[in-house]
């Protein structure tokens, strides 16, 4: 039984029980975040998501931009931007100039920051395993195959239903801009 079960979406009364997986998703997502930065404290490694997921991301793609960080990382490039800064300040990140972009950084972690990573992944695979323990291995695997197909779907050009044609196309994006300048005719 969850602390508080309002938190789940017991609250919501919905006709079909798919309107709910969004809120579901983004409730996990929360609560993850929050069970992460906590253990990260008790364990006193004062790391916030976005700084695991920074050090993370940079530790496996070394010479990355801020840029791709902060998507990889799902926040804001201001967020990305106050964290890279911190990594930086504290020793567990270096900037380099980045060799395809003059206006863009190359980060790479230093050793200090693969032993911080090191210890907050400790962290991490003990809050997955619990996160995961109520799933047997073929329901974690089929998790992970039904979340990978979601995003797909969300992000290809079939996100709309093949079966139900649209209405009207969209008008393309250069006559919106050009309508926009030109006055109204009376």
């Amino acid at each position: 039984m969850p602390k508080k079960p309002e938190a789940y979406g017991s609250w919501l009364k919905l006709d079909k029980p798919a309107h709910i997986v969004g809120f579901l998703l983004k409730s996990l997502h929360h609560t993850l975040r929050q069970t992460m930065e906590e253990a990260l404290r008790k364990r006193g490694l004062e790391l916030s998501f976005a700084h695991f997921a920074a050090l993370f991301t940079i530790a496996s793609e070394p010479g990355i931009t801020g840029a791709k960080v902060a998507r990889r990382a799902m926040v804001s490039p201001q967020t990305m931007n106050s964290a890279l800064r911190r990594l930086e300040s504290d020793g567990r990140i270096e900037r380099r100039p980045h060799p395809d972009s003059r206006r863009a950084d190359s980060w790479t972690v230093t050793d200090e920051g693969r032993e911080l990573l090191e210890q907050a992944r400790e962290v991490g695979n003990t809050i997955f395993e619990r996160m995961l323990a109520p799933l047997d291995r073929a329901e974690t695997a089929g998790l992970e195959s039904s979340l990978r197909r979601c995003i797909v779907a969300l992000e290809g050009d079939e996100a709309l239903d093949a079966s139900t044609p649209p209405t009207s196309a969209p008008p393309p994006r250069r006559s919106l801009k050009r309508a926009a300048r030109q006055p109204e005719a009376r």
